[in-house]
C-alpha cells in the first residue's frame, strides 16, 4: 500500500528552498544546472541504485531513501503513474529521470540535493510568461507516514497519518481505531465495572466513539473525502436507563421512546479504502467549524489514470484466535458462563483505471460480517440465539480532466444492519440498522494570475462542491404490544402463586423471589433521520508574503424522527398481590373488562406510547476568511469565521488567530487563540415535538376487574432550544516546534487550554417538567509532547526503512453536565460521593469524560527485505491515578436512593498491539501478501471489572487475513 510522504523537521526547510528557487526563477534569476551540482559534489556521484517498477509514489520514497535526496511534488500530480527501472551504478539525477521516463513529468533541481517535480512544459510556460506556478508541495521525508503539522506553520494542533500509519494503528476494519493512541483523544474507561463481552457488542462493528480535547463524543466534525458524516439530528436521548442507549443482553428493560444504535457519524469509513488521516485537535482553520471537540478528516483513494487496478483482501477473527480473561471482582464465575462464540470476517475489494484519456474511475465495496450466539434464561428454555450484523460500504467515483478543471463526481452509501433478540423475553427482537447516502460534485479550477484592486494574486483555485445526504437509523422490532406476565409470586419467602396459562414460560423451580415472563416487541419500527443538501464556495491562493483563503457554505437540512404505529407495554398482577384478597382467600378475579384481564392475573398499568411523525427543518450559512502571511521569522494566520442558521437565529462570530515565531532554524514558538461553535442540528426541535407516554392504571374492587380508569402522563421536559444561545469554546494554545540536535527527530510540545461557556443543561422549575438551559460549562487543559523521527539504517537497524513516533499526554477535563440532556432518574436514582449528592449527568465532573490523566504512546514501524516484509509496534501506556468508582453499596438520602461511590487507585496499563504483512508473491505490479494483526500482544486486562452474568473481558486477539494486488 502506497506511503504518502511527509516534511517534518529539517524537511520543511527543504520546502522553503524549493519554494525560494521557484519564486527566484520567476524573477529572472537562472536556474542551477544539473551538471553543475554534480560536479560539485560528490554525493551526487554514480553508485549502485536498485529500484523496481512499481507505484510512481512509492518508487520515489525508494529513491529519497537510497540516494538521500528530496523531492518535492503535487501529491496529484504522481497518483496513479508507474515508474521506470533502475538497476546498477548511476548518479542520483539520471536514476530519477529513469525513474521518470515516458511519465509527462519534468525535474527541476532546486538545490544539490533537492529537486521538484512539475509537469511537462510547465517551466517553459512559467518562463515565458516570466512567473512560476507554486504548487501544493508534498515533500519526500523522512519522517513518511506521521506528519506533525502541514505546510502552515500554524497548524501546530494537526497531525497526518499516512494509508500504513492508519493500518497498522487501527484494531479492526473501523478506521477510527488509529485514534486510540493520539494525543488529546480518549477512548478508555477505567471506571467501567461492567466490562464483560457480551454478544452486541461483539456484533458490534460500527466506528468507535471518541472525545477530543475535551470535547463529547458527539461534538466532532468528522470529513469524508469533502463530504460533512455527522449526524446533525443528535444521538443523545432524554432517557436515561440502565442500557446507556445501546442494546445489551445485560438488561432486561428497554425503552420505546429511544431509538436505539445512534451514531455521531452517518457514513462507517472501512480501512482498507483510507489513503490519509487528518486530526485537528486545536488550533484549527477558520474554514473547519460546527464542533467543540476535533475534526477528522479522512481522504480515499483517488482514481488511477495508468492503468486498470485492482486489489482485494479479507481478514478474519473468531473466539478460537482470542484470549478470553475472567475479570470478576473475585476471579469466580459461579454461573458457570461459558466464553461467548463468534467469528468478525471482513471482505473489501476496489477496482480503478482510467476509462478515456480524461476521465478514470474507481469503484470499492467493503463489507464485515459478524455472529454470535447466547443462551436465553432458563425460563425460556435452553436453545441458543444466535445473532449477525452486517456492515457494507460503497463507494464510485469518477474523476474528469477538462478545461473548466477537475470534476469530480462520487456516490457513497453505508448499509448497516444488526439484530438483537433479547434472552430476557420470549421474542422481543430489536434490529438496529443505519442506511446512508451521500454524494458529491466538485469542482477545482485554476485560474490564470490576475490583480484583485491592485493586488496581484497567484495560483488561485476555485473549488466549487455540491452534497446531498441521507441517513436513517431504524429500530425494527415486531409486535406492538409487549407483556410482562406474572409466573411466580412469593410472600415471605413462599411461593404462592404459580402460573398455569404460560406453557411457554418454564418454572425455575430452585428460585425463592417472584418471576416475571415477558413476550412481545417494542414496536414494528421507529426511527429518526436526515436529508441534507449544501453548496459551498472556497477560493485560495497566493498574495502578499503566503496565502489567503475564503469561503462560504449554504446548507439545507431536514429532521425527521417517527413510530409507525401505536406502542402498549402490559404488566400484570395476580391476586395474591393483594393483601386483602390473599387474607379472604381470594385467587381468582372476576373481569368486567375484555382488555387484558384472566382469572389468574390481570394488567394492572397499560403504558400507551403514541405513533407519531415529527418533521423539522433548519437553512444554515457560514462564511470565513482566512490569511496566511510569513515575516521574516514570524508567520501569522488570523482568520474569523461567520455561522448562522434560522433555528436558533444566532450570528456566532468564530476569531481564530496563530502567531509562529522562529528565531533560529528548526526551532519555532507559537500561539494561538481560537472559539469553535457547537454544529447547528435538530436534536432539540424533533425531540422536543415527540409526544410524551401516558400511564393508565387500575386496581380491583374486590376481586372485580373494570376499565382503566386513571393515568398519569410522563415527566414533562422541553428541549425547545430556539430562544437559547449556541453553545461554544474558547481555546489558548503555546507551542514549541524543534529538531533536537542529538537524534535530528522533530518534537512538538504543546499546552491547550479550553473555556466552554453556554452549554446546554436542564433545570426543573417544578418537581414534574425540565427545560433546557444554557447553565452549563466547562474546562481542558492539556499538555502533550509529540516525537516524530525516521530511524536511520544501521547494523542495529536491520530495516530498510523505519519510522519512531511517541507522545505523552497530560489531560485534565471538568464539566458540569454530561449530557446536553436530563436524565430521567435524576430525582429517583443519584450518586452520594463524600457525602454530597449529585445527579448522574452532573457527576461527571467529578468522574471525567473517559479521561485517563496521563497517557504515553510509541509506535514503531519498519519494512525489511526489498519492502516485502512490513512490521508495525504500537504501544499505549496509561500512568497509575486516583479515581472514583461506584462501590456497589447504596443508601437512602431523604428519601431518594443513592449509589455511593468512592475513591479508587487505578493502575498503570500498558497494551502493545502488532500488526504485520509479508508479500508471499510478486510479479511486476502484482503480487499477494498475507497479513496479521495482534490486539493486545500481552493479554492486558487493566482496571475494568465484569459482573457475574458476563464474566469474560477479551483481551490478546488475533486477525489473521491476505490481500492480492491485480
Amino acid at each position: 500500500m502506497a506511503e504518502r510522504r511527509v516534511s517534518t523537521g529539517k524537511r520543511r526547510l527543504a520546502l522553503f528552498m524549493v519554494s525560494t528557487a521557484l519564486v527566484s526563477a520567476s524573477a529572472g534569476l537562472p536556474p542551477l544546472r544539473a551538471q553543475d551540482l554534480a560536479a560539485g559534489s560528490a554525493a551526487n556521484g554514480p553508485r549502485a541504485i536498485s529500484i523496481a517498477a512499481q507505484p510512481l509514489d512509492a518508487a520515489l520514497r525508494a529513491f529519497t531513501r537510497q540516494t538521500g535526496w528530496q523531492v518535492g511534488y503535487a501529491a496529484a500530480l504522481v497518483s496513479g503513474r508507474t515508474s521506470g527501472t533502475v538497476a546498477g551504478e548511476t548518479d542520483p539525477l539520471s536514476a530519477l529521470r529513469a525513474l521518470l521516463a515516458g511519465s509527462g513529468i519534468e525535474i527541476r533541481v532546486t538545490g544539490a540535493r533537492t529537486t521538484s517535480l512539475v509537469a511537462a512544459g510547465t517551466i517553459d510556460d512559467a518562463a515565458a510568461a516570466g512567473t512560476t506556478v507554486l504548487e501544493e508541495i508534498t515533500v519526500s521525508s523522512s519522517a513518511a507516514g506521521v506528519k506533525l503539522g502541514t505546510e502552515s506553520a500554524a497548524d501546530t494542533g494537526t497531525t497526518v497519518l499516512d494509508s500504513t500509519q492508519v493500518g497498522i494503528r487501527t484494531s479492526s476494519a473501523d478506521a477510527n481505531s488509529f485514534l486510540r493512541g493520539l494525543p488529546n483523544v480518549q477512548y478508555q474507561d477505567d471506571t467501567n465495572d461492567e466490562a464483560g463481552v457480551e454478544g452486541q457488542a461483539i456484533l458490534n462493528t460500527r466506528p468507535q466513539e471518541v472525545s477530543i480535547s475535551g470535547g463529547r463524543t458527539y461534538e466532532n466534525n468528522f470529513i469524508l473525502n469533502g463530504i460533512g458524516i455527522n449526524t446533525v439530528t443528535g444521538t443523545e436521548e432524554p432517557y436515561n436507563t440502565g442500557n446507556r442507549g445501546e442494546l445489551s443482553d445485560d438488561d432486561a428493560a428497554y425503552n420505546a421512546d429511544r431509538i436505539y444504535g445512534l451514531h455521531s457519524q452517518t457514513v462507517f469509513v472501512p480501512t482498507d479504502f483510507v489513503e490519509s488521516a487528518t486530526v485537528i485537535d486545536s488550533n484549527a482553520s477558520a474554514r473547519y467549524g460546527s464542533f467543540q471537540g476535533g475534526v477528522v478528516e479522512y481522504k480515499l483513494m483517488e482514481p488511477a489514470t495508468d492503468r486498470l487496478r485492482a486489489t482485494a483482501s479479507v481478514e478474519y477473527e473468531s473466539d478460537s484466535l482470542v484470549q478470553y480473561n475472567l475479570a470478576t471482582e473475585d476471579g469466580l464465575n459461579p454461573n458457570e458462563v461459558k466464553e461467548p462464540e463468534f467469528y468478525k470476517k471482513k471482505k473489501a475489494f476496489s477496482v480503478t483505471g482510467p476509462i478515456t484519456d480524461n476521465i478514470a474511475v474507481i469503484g470499492q465495496y467493503s463489507v464485515t460480517d459478524a455472529w454470535t450466539n447466547k443462551a436465553k434464561n432458563y425460563i425460556y428454555g435452553d436453545e441458543l440465539v444466535e445473532s449477525e450484523s452486517k456492515n457494507e460500504f460503497y463507494r464510485l467515483q469518477a474523476n474528469a480532466e477538462t478545461d473548466f478543471g477537475l470534476f469530480k463526481l462520487e456516490g457513497i452509501h453505508t448499509d448497516y444492519y444488526q439484530d438483537f433478540e433479547s434472552n430476557n423475553y420470549r421474542s422481543l427482537e430489536i434490529d438496529t440498522a443505519t442506511q446512508t447516502y451521500a454524494g458529491k460534485l466538485e469542482n477545482t479550477y485554476e485560474f490564470e494570475d490576475f490583480s484583485l484592486g491592485g493586488i496581484p494574486l497567484s495560483n488561485v483555485t476555485l473549488t466549487s462542491k455540491v452534497t446531498a445526504s441521507k441517513s436513517d437509523a431504524l429500530n425494527l422490532g415486531g409486535d406492538d404490544i409487549v407483556r410482562n406476565w406474572k409466573s411466580t409470586y412469593f410472600r415471605s419467602g413462599v411461593r404462592v402463586f404459580e402460573t398455569s396459562m404460560l406453557d411457554w414460560c418454564r418454572i425455575d423451580e430452585t428460585s425463592t423471589t417472584s418471576t416475571d415472563c415477558r413476550e412481545g416487541g417494542m414496536g414494528r419500527e421507529r426511527g429518526q433521520g436526515q436529508e441534507r443538501y449544501t453548496w459551498s464556495q472556497d477560493l485560495a491562493g497566493e498574495v502578499w508574503n503566503g496565502t489567503f483563503r475564503a469561503g462560504y457554505e449554504l446548507g439545507y437540512t431536514q429532521a425527521r424522527r417517527w413510530r409507525a404505529a401505536d406502542y402498549v407495554n402490559y404488566t400484570y398482577r395476580p391476586a395474591a398481590f393483594y393483601t386483602t384478597l390473599w387474607n379472604a382467600g381470594i385467587s381468582t378475579f372476576t373481569c368486567n373488562t375484555t382488555e387484558e384481564c384472566y382469572a389468574e392475573q390481570f394488567a394492572y398499568t397499560k403504558s400507551v406510547y403514541k405513533a407519531f411523525d415529527i418533521k423539522a427543518q433548519i437553512m444554515q450559512a457560514n462564511s470565513y476568511l482566512e490569511l496566511d502571511q510569513t515575516f521574516d521569522g514570524l508567520n501569522i494566520r488570523p482568520g474569523i469565521r461567520f455561522d448562522y442558521d434560522d433555528y436558533q437565529g444566532n450570528l456566532n462570530i468564530a476569531p481564530r488567530l496563530v502567531a509562529t515565531v522562529t528565531p533560529i532554524e528548526d526551532f519555532s514558538i507559537s500561539g494561538g487563540y481560537n472559539r469553535y461553535y457547537d454544529a447547528a442540528n435538530l436534536a432539540y426541535a424533533i425531540r422536543d415535538q415527540q409526544p410524551r407516554f401516558i400511564t393508565y392504571t387500575r386496581a380491583p374492587s374486590g376481586n372485580v376487574v373494570g376499565d382503566f380508569t386513571s393515568s398519569t402522563a410522563q415527566a414533562y421536559y422541553s428541549f425547545d432550544a430556539s430562544d437559547l444561545k449556541t453553545p461554544y469554546t474558547d481555546e489558548f494554545t503555546v507551542g514549541i516546534d524543534f529538531v533536537d540536535p542529538l537524534t535530528e527527530g522533530d518534537w512538538r510540545l504543546r499546552y491547550m487550554h479550553r473555556s466552554s461557556r453556554d452549554q446546554y443543561a436542564s433545570a426543573t422549575p417544578t418537581s414534574s417538567s425540565y427545560v433546557l438551559t444554557n447553565g452549563a460549562k466547562g474546562s481542558y487543559d492539556s499538555f502533550t509532547a509529540e516525537y516524530a523521527k525516521e530511524l536511520p539504517t544501521a547494523t542495529w537497524n536491520p530495516a530498510e526503512s523505519s519510522l519512531l513516533s511517541a507522545s505523552i499526554t497530560w489531560a485534565d477535563r471538568n464539566v458540569s453536565a454530561n449530557s446536553y440532556f436530563v436524565d430521567e432518574d435524576d430525582l429517583e436514582n443519584r450518586i452520594s460521593y463524600k457525602g454530597a449528592s449529585y445527579t448522574k449527568a452532573g457527576f461527571n465532573a467529578v468522574t471525567g469524560n473517559m479521561d485517563i490523566p496521563l497517557r504515553a504512546q510509541v509506535s514503531l514501524t519498519g519494512s525489511f527485505f526489498d519492502e516485502r516484509l512490513a512490521l508495525g509496534l504500537s504501544a499505549n501506556y496509561n500512568f497509575a491515578y486516583e479515581g472514583v468508582a461506584d462501590s456497589g453499596d447504596n443508601e437512602d438520602i431523604d428519601g431518594i436512593q443513592h449509589d455511593i461511590w468512592e475513591d479508587k487507585a487505578f493502575d498503570a496499563v500498558l497494551t502493545v498491539d502488532l500488526a504485520g504483512s509479508y508479500k508471499v508473491a510478486s510479479i511486476d505490479e502484482h503480487g499477494l501478501t498475507l497479513n496479521f494483526k495482534v490486539v493486545n500482544l500481552f493479554n492486558e486486562l487493566g482496571n475494568a471489572t465484569a459482573e457475574d452474568g458476563q464474566p469474560w473481558v477479551i483481551g490478546r486477539t488475533l486477525w489473521l487475513g491476505a490481500s492480492a494486488e491485480f
